[in-house]
């Protein structure tokens, strides 16, 4: 049975001295390697509704298909731009 030290006994190293320890060792090798604390958490949205005329809908998704992006990740960045524009006059 291996003697297994902390992760946090591991020294700092340059991207090509971890790849080749790495190579040598398994995160099971390690007292504590899963008890990560990290978490992910995504900052909270509102969601909206708004009724648009059809005329302006075929304008949104004929710009969406021109430019590859979703309806609604086009709609939010020309939101988003135009708070800038407030914002910042």
């Amino acid at each position: 049975m291996k003697k297994t030290t902390k992760v946090s006994d591991v020294p700092p190293m340059n991207d090509e001295n971890l790849v080749k320890f790495w190579d040598g060792h398994e995160p099971e090798d390690f007292d504590g390697w899963q008890d990560g604390s990290l978490k992910f958490t995504r900052p909270p949205k509102k969601l909206i509704q708004l009724r648009l005329e059809p005329r302006d809908i075929r304008i949104i998704d004929r710009e969406s298909k021109r430019s590859g992006i979703d309806r609604a990740q086009l709609v939010r960045s020309w939101v988003k731009e135009r708070i800038r524009q407030i914002v910042n006059a």
